[in-house]
């Protein structure tokens, strides 16, 4: 009864309509194709880095609570390099970058040496030289905005949280472009990689589908010698892409980086479903029969393993609706989408155009011979199956053994720098800017006390400082920046940069003073940066080269670890920033698509269950379908690739891939095996029959 169900499903029928109304659905297919294509001139991107945050995450909630007491921590560093950044002239330069650093819009700071000359030369008598004297004790600049050789300096662009990343790019890149060329400039953070991100990735999927569709149609040719062979194919999955492009565009959602992954998957798995559908149409054309009778035969066998794999692949892509990411829902939804556009494809258009295209005549009942390369392969395939097992199994079973262990070797990592080969602008500044300055990505320590005015206290400010030295050791951290540092710096302005004041205030009444002068003279912003108004909650800036999600949760690890064993319980703790959002964030995502494959795996096993009634053969049916999934990620592993949010997701085009060859072969094997109760021969046949499709790489 339920395989009954499943063939009324799959439409087995239809074809004998297809005399009369094939040409009626043609038409039908492509108005509707033509509708959908409308849309897309809307279609809009947005492939950031930040759409992958999981908004219900308890790092982003912290992450907000955070920026709602101190701020956005989004930064853009300009870097310039000169022989003598104390040189008038360039110091001149770096006034008017600075300048005009500040008036755009989304900038809420800008800290350079200019503007800290401003601040602490109160009667701006000071030459260049007595001001590179009087910054050399503060080591809160050192390796900060200044480098040790006074070759290099940063301007460090604070932005607001409102602020535009992409326009404030923008404008910091005409500013770097009217610079005199005396100068060597670029700027670098968070932003920036996001942005070089989101235009790689546009640049990809303009490129890479074309490609695709080149080599397939090249391969199509090569192995069919016939162009309807290579048009039909290409046209279904093409109309697919068509209607789930125009579904993007007609409901506003822009591409991701993620869904931009849709296209690939639909063209690998829709041309792996038109061959399977080519080699069945091919197995019943016959030279006294009608085109009509040839593809009501043909789908009469394929339509039903085709529906019940399209069916189990969008469940299994449907799982991953209930991910937290939204990137992730709509690149399962619009893959949902496809796969069901595809199926009216391969169900209406491509029976309707066999019908209406002249075709070769020739018995091709036999779908392989003794004469090409791929027939003698599946004849080898076949003699292993049947006469190697011995030999075949024991191989089988040591290579999956060394993916396993593969696999344990695999790193859950996303680095959104790492994407990038070494020689691109992104890249080279990323690293280039800590080998004289501080690295651009900023990780914060939020440090709460108990109490009003707990950091009043110099002995609570002093413990501010004793984890400043303990974080500063730790790997990948550049610079801490933090209260105790500014103190000191207003202490030693307070003291006419005489060297022993730059220390902290050792009595109450001289926080108290310094903080008045503090505000005074960095302006209320830098108070509340790493200050919270009643004084109770602290903040520590750590300025690191850390791009790496696993390195990112080590750092938030180990500094929480050291508090909870060197401080007093009165103080709470937090390690926050974007690195750390974005990698547990990519990390919950990692471990989401483990489970969806392991759903996926579950209704595998459900719907062969159902169909064949054996429990025996739903074990069967997950073997083929874990296997590629094992291999990939076992040399993923022993190669040290990491599984990142986007490399996790080939086991998704693995799984629809698999699932589709495993359903034709068993139902095949089925069919054949119920002929004669002979296995074997069985065996041989299915594989007669559809090993041309599972062999030919789409």
């Amino acid at each position: 009864m339920v395989r009954r169900f499943f063939k009324y499903l799959t439409f087995e029928h239809v074809p004998v309509y297809l005399e009369k109304w094939s040409k009626t659905v043609i038409l039908v297919v492509v108005g509707l194709t033509a509708l959908f294509a409308l849309q897309i001139p809307n279609l809009t991107f947005s492939t950031s880095v930040y759409d992958l945050v999981i908004e219900d995450l308890p790092e982003t909630e912290r992450y907000k609570a955070f920026k709602k007491v101190f701020g956005s921590d989004e930064i853009i560093r300009v870097v310039v390099r000169s022989e003598n950044v104390f040189d008038p002239l360039v110091f001149r330069k770096l006034e008017l970058l600075s300048e005009t650093a500040a008036q755009v819009k989304g900038v809420r700071r800008v800290i350079s040496l200019p503007q800290i000359k401003k601040a602490i030369d109160i009667s701006g008598e000071w030459d260049l030289a007595e001001f590179a004297r009087v910054l050399k004790p503060i080591d809160l600049f050192t390796g900060n905005i200044v480098s040790a050789d006074h070759k290099a300096t940063a301007l460090t662009l604070v932005l607001a949280n409102d602020a535009d990343y992409l326009a404030v790019i923008d404008k910091v890149a005409d500013m770097i472009a009217d610079t005199p060329e005396t100068l060597s400039l670029y700027q670098i953070g968070m932003p920036l990689v996001s942005k070089a991100l989101e235009e790689y990735t546009r640049k990809d999927f303009f490129r890479l589908p074309p490609i695709t569709f080149v080599l397939i149609a090249i391969l199509l040719l090569f192995i069919f010698r016939n162009t309807a062979y290579l048009f039909l194919p290409l046209v279904c999955v093409s109309f697919s892409l068509i209607w789930t492009f125009g579904l993007m565009a007609g409901s506003g959602i822009p591409l991701s980086m993620l869904t931009m992954i849709v296209p690939v998957f639909l063209i690998a798995v829709g041309t792996a479903y038109c061959l399977h559908i080519v080699s069945a149409y091919q197995a019943c054309r016959q030279d006294d029969q009608t085109a009509v009778v040839s593809v009501r035969l043909a789908f009469g066998e394929i339509a039903f393993p085709t529906v019940l794999a399209v069916a189990t692949t969008v469940i299994g892509l449907g799982s991953l609706l209930l991910n937290h990411i939204p990137a992730i829902r709509e690149f399962a939804l619009f893959s949902c989408f496809g796969m069901f556009s595809l199926l009216i494809m391969v169900l209406t258009l491509f029976p309707a155009a066999l019908v209406c295209m002249p075709m070769s005549r020739g018995n091709t009942c036999q779908p392989t011979g003794n004469g090409g390369i791929i027939d003698r392969f599946i004849n080898f395939i076949i003699d292993l199956n049947l006469n190697r097992q011995k030999l075949v199994l024991p191989i089988i079973g040591i290579v999956v053994i060394f993916c396993i262990i593969g696999i344990f070797r695999l790193r859950v990592e996303t680095n959104p720098v790492g994407y990038y080969k070494a020689d691109t602008p992104v890249s080279r500044h990323f690293h280039d800017i800590y080998k004289d300055l501080s690295g651009s990505f900023p990780v914060n320590i939020s440090m709460t006390g108990k109490g009003e005015d707990y950091f009043q206290d110099p002995v609570h400010i002093a413990e501010i400082a004793k984890l400043q030295k303990s974080v500063q050791t730790l790997p990948g951290v550049d610079k801490t920046i933090a209260y105790t540092d500014y103190m000191q710096m207003v202490n030693y302005a307070s003291n006419q940069f005489k060297p022993e004041s730059y220390a902290l205030p050792e009595a109450g009444w001289e926080v108290r003073m310094l903080a008045n002068k503090y505000t005074m003279m960095l302006g209320e912003d830098m108070f509340t940066r790493f200050m919270n108004p009643d004084y109770t909650s602290a903040n520590i800036l750590l300025l690191t080269h850390i791009s790496s999600s696993q390195d990112f949760l080590d750092l938030r690890k180990r500094i929480l670890a050291y508090t909870a064993e060197h401080f007093s319980k009165d103080y709470s703790w937090d390690v926050t920033g974007f690195g750390i959002v974005i990698s547990a964030s990519s990390h919950l995502l990692t471990s989401g698509q483990v489970k969806s494959l392991s759903f996926t795996m579950l209704v595998v096993f459900g719907i062969m269950f159902l169909l064949f009634l054996s429990g025996k053969v739903g074990l069967v049916a997950i073997v083929p379908n874990l296997f590629p999934i094992v291999i990939n990620f076992g040399i993923m592993g022993w190669l040290g690739i990491e599984l990142s949010m986007f490399t996790s997701l080939i086991a998704s085009i693995a799984i629809g891939l698999a699932v589709d060859d495993t359903i034709h072969y068993l139902v095949r094997y089925n069919k054949e095996f119920r002929k004669d109760l002979d296995d074997k021969n069985a065996l041989r046949e299915t594989l007669r029959h559809i090993g041309r499709p599972i062999t030919i790489p789409p």
